[in-house]
């Protein structure tokens, strides 16, 4: 404000904050503009403060819902212990089947014969 008072006395003009009406009403367009930013930022602070607030809660969603999956698959595989246990007990108890017998490799075995037709 000095600043702008030395500039103003060295061209001869009056400063503007020297006349307390002009002075009041750049006081009062200079506390409306900081009342201003002051509004913006703390709205901006809101949401983002709710933007965290919601991913937290997703991420907290996603988890309880990831830890019930897997609850419930440890329930159900022991539910299913029984009948995977019965199965395998009754496959050792069926007995070897018999191995088919297999060529071995580089034997050769033969056509089998056919009757010649004759005209």
């Amino acid at each position: 404000i000095e600043e702008k008072r030395r500039e103003a006395k060295n061209k001869g003009v009056s400063c503007p904050e020297d006349d307390p009406a002009k002075f009041s009403h750049l006081v009062n367009v200079m506390a409306s503009k900081q009342l201003a930013d002051y509004e913006i930022r703390k709205t901006d602070k809101d949401k983002k403060e709710q933007a965290e607030k919601k991913r937290a809660s997703d991420e907290a969603e996603t988890e309880a819902k990831r830890l019930k999956k897997i609850e419930d698959e440890k329930k159900k595989w022991e539910e299913t212990r029984e009948e995977r246990v019965t199965t395998w007990k009754d496959f050792q108890n069926k007995g070897k089947k018999k191995k088919k017998t297999k060529h071995m490799l580089g034997t050769y075995k033969p056509p089998k014969p056919r009757l010649e037709e004759r005209r």
